[in-house]
């Protein structure tokens, strides 16, 4: 009799797994004929081509990936969609759906206008393309369901999103390894943030059904099966976040300061934090001013969870996983101070329900979104009931959806 409802239950899990993934379908193709619609509308005639790329979350190595450490992210099944077409001159035309506006400008200027950053995102890749092949004027049209703000890499999804429209459309020979390295570069010269390599890599080379453990030093990395039994659950505050503007900056600074103090207390010449053990900052404690030292400790274990955290996920262990998430999470909350009341509220909540194996802030934090593991055949109430009992306590605009793994960059249509 068990055996016949185990099977019955794994049954409806499969049916309704396979409903989910042909609902994903429909959605990107609906997406992408509605982005091929507000093109034509805007610019009077068909794109040339249509790229995506998909928002992330980091299972584990939070702020890890700017010291050189390790970090083990996933694509989520939500997408920037980017359509270009050739218009000729030097004149570049952008609309963006979410926002409702559109913005021009000369690609042959400089000049880059903090009060329109997002526009600086594609002034950037046409200035660092250039040197590729020639780049003339295009239209654009983007449209994106990865939710802007809430620490999923709505900003990368479409910086990679428009250099490879732009590296098709002018047939420039640009390898694959080269595209997280330009969109850093963009980010970082052109927005102002300085974040590290993380999110450009794996949203270029993401796989369905795995999670990428990448050395950041080097860009070795590896593909981690994702367990099929585990969902993931996205828990967004609605506290949006403008990294440039907000202590992001600041840990980076902090960090480089901790590796020059660790480095002159110890005789030792370090890099990175990366290169720092504990033995090493456990001898310094006592010459190591005391948020340098919750700065150092933090990078430190977090790059230990990042392994700990793919050996749960090769042999299932989620009960394992969690447990790490949960550390994880209270080492960012009060060694390196990136949470927030609402970050923490999403975590208490999420912890103390059965079928969540672990939750923590996912991204720069101060906001943003929390990532949850949880077991697949409980998720939809799970997230009903992670988001009811969020709103008990007073939060008005958080939100609870359910997230697959998704591919990475790919041409959608040329």
């Amino acid at each position: 009799m068990v055996h016949r409802q185990l099977i019955e239950r794994m049954k409806k899990f499969k049916e309704n797994h396979n409903s989910d993934e042909q609902e994903q379908s429909d959605t990107a193709q609906e997406a992408k004929k509605e982005l091929y619609k507000l093109f034509r509308t805007e610019f009077g005639r068909s794109p040339d081509v249509i790229s995506s790329a998909p928002g992330r979350i980091n299972l584990m190595g939070e702020h890890t990936d700017y010291n050189d450490g390790f970090v083990l992210p996933v694509a989520i099944d939500r997408r920037t969609y980017t359509a270009a077409g050739r218009r000729g001159g030097k004149l570049f035309i952008a609309f963006t759906k979410e926002l409702g506006k559109k913005t021009s400008f000369d690609i042959s200027t400089n000049r880059f206008e903090r009060s329109n950053f997002w526009a600086n995102y594609l002034k950037g890749a046409a200035l660092l393309l250039n040197k590729y092949g020639a780049i003339q004027g295009t239209n654009f049209a983007i449209a994106s369901t990865v939710p802007r703000g809430s620490g999923l890499s709505s900003s990368t999804a479409f910086v990679v999103s428009a250099v490879e429209s732009l590296i098709h459309l002018y047939n420039l020979n640009v390898d694959k390894s080269e595209i997280p390295k330009i969109a850093r570069q963009i980010e970082n010269e052109f927005v102002g943030v300085q974040s590290g390599i993380m999110d450009p890599f794996v949203v270029t080379f993401a796989k369905a059904n795995t999670a990428i453990l990448l050395d950041t030093r080097n860009l070795q990395y590896e593909y981690i099966p994702f367990p099929k039994n585990l969902s993931i659950l996205v828990c967004v505050t609605g506290l949006k976040r403008a990294l440039a503007n907000t202590e992001y900056n600041r840990r980076r600074e902090e960090c480089q300061q901790a590796v020059s103090a660790l480095s002159k207390i110890t005789g030792r010449e370090f890099k990175s934090l990366r290169d720092v053990t504990l033995q090493d900052l456990d001898g310094a404690v006592n010459e190591l001013p005391s948020l340098l030292y919750r700065r150092a400790i933090h990078i430190i274990t977090e790059n230990e969870r990042v392994h700990q955290m793919a050996n749960a996920l090769r042999e299932s262990n989620l009960t394992y996983a969690g447990k790490l998430m949960i550390e994880s999470h209270l080492s960012l909350r009060s060694n390196y101070e990136v949470s927030s009341r609402e970050l923490d509220s999403f975590v208490e909540v999420a912890e103390q329900l059965y079928g969540v194996y672990g939750a923590r802030m996912t991204g720069a934090g101060f906001g943003g979104s929390v990532v949850c593991l949880a077991n697949s055949e409980a998720e939809e109430e799970l997230a009903k009931e992670i988001s009811q009992k969020y709103k008990e306590r007073g939060f008005d605009s958080g939100s609870v959806f359910i997230a697959r793994t998704g591919s990475g960059l790919q041409i959608e249509r040329s």
